[in-house]
């Protein structure tokens, strides 16, 4: 049971940037029916919590809020009619929250829940001491694995095998292309194709040579750097003319036509995000010519959660943390990860 009646949470009242953001004494959290109260010991940082304080002030209801939709803690708590959890328990969150009633959720698609929620975004995250979350949300972490590190899973995992496996079909017989390679969504999605599905050439563009060398210990076979040429024009040459199977872009902006461009006929290109631009020229006749998918990814259903955690804390793939930051820390954490300079993802602790 958490000690007293308030708690400490990053938040803001107002929007704007990073500047708003404030160490708040919010009330603590009861956890409800089916519910659990976790004791938070690290949460990641995502870009959806800078579009929070900067854009989405048309559904935030209840002010103040916070954020962080990626929570590594332990049981504190458990709700009415929670019995298969027990006190003191490491766990992670899963983040989606469908409503579990309309028909994409009775088809096990609570991805595309008409009433689909996301922790963090939708609903009060863990960027707090405390967060009380149904009790069906939580996965377990190993004894032996650091609760700081788990916090940098939950979201970017998730999205990154959907997007790949669950989206865009990918197989091992496929080449695939990750443009952005470099953070939090990015290295997941690097490690899931080679080390999980086991692609058979794996492309990724980056910046530098130094994210390029980071990438190739990732398993990247060829690394592009997009500052010293057009990436999709080296796909052709390195694919003898061919293109690739299949392009994961979450940056948007002026990579989108290139990375059509980079598709064999009849490829697939799927997105998680647009954190370049959400609103890039395009090219409707290399779409039609070439035949190829466009096809759109959120984040996970619940089955394909428990996959990438299952591919995470006991299999191949490992998060990469760029940096940790105790919680007082919280304005240094969020320009960090704002810099666009990061290798993986940035958490928050409270150990």
């Amino acid at each position: 049971m958490a000690p007293n009646d308030t708690m400490r949470a990053v938040g803001f009242t107002d929007h704007g940037d990073i500047d708003q953001f404030e160490l708040l004494d919010v009330p603590l959290p009861e956890p409800d029916r089916g519910e659990v109260l976790v004791d938070v010991t690290a949460c990641a940082v995502n870009r959806q919590d800078l579009i929070a304080i900067r854009e989405l002030d048309h559904y935030i209801s209840d002010y103040p809020f916070w954020g962080g939709g990626d929570v590594a803690g332990h049981v504190a708590e458990l709700g009415p009619g929670v019995d298969d959890w027990a006190v003191g328990d490491r766990v992670v969150v899963d983040p989606a929250m469908p409503c579990g009633e309309c028909e994409l959720c009775i088809q096990a698609e609570g991805s595309m829940c008409k009433n689909y929620e996301v922790l963090g975004e939708h609903v009060k995250g863990g960027f707090a001491e405390y967060i009380a979350v149904p009790a069906r949300n939580l996965y377990p972490v190993p004894d032996d694995y650091p609760l700081k590190q788990a916090a940098a899973v939950p979201m970017t995992a998730g999205t990154a095998w959907r997007a790949l496996k669950g989206r865009a079909d990918l197989e091992a017989y496929h080449d695939c292309l990750v443009v952005g390679a470099t953070g939090g969504l990015g290295s997941f999605a690097v490690q899931f194709a080679k080390r999980v599905i086991g692609v058979e050439t794996l492309y990724a563009t980056t910046s530098t040579e130094e994210k390029a060398d980071f990438l190739r210990d990732l398993g990247a076979d060829h690394v592009i750097d997009y500052t010293e040429e057009d990436f999709d024009s080296r796909i052709w040459d390195l694919t003898d003319g061919r293109g690739v199977d299949v392009v994961y872009n979450s940056v948007g902006g002026d990579t989108w036509v290139p990375s059509m461009r980079a598709l064999q006929n009849g490829g697939v290109l799927v997105t998680s995000g647009a954190t370049a631009d959400p609103n890039p020229e395009t090219e409707i006749r290399l779409m039609f010519v070439r035949q190829f998918d466009i096809r759109g990814s959120t984040t996970h259903n619940r089955h394909q959660f428990r996959q990438a955690m299952h591919y995470v804390f006991d299999g191949p793939v490992e998060p990469v943390v760029d940096e940790y930051f105790p919680i007082e820390e919280y304005e240094a954490a969020f320009r960090r990860m704002d810099d666009r300079e990061v290798y993986g993802k940035v958490v928050l602790t409270q150990e």
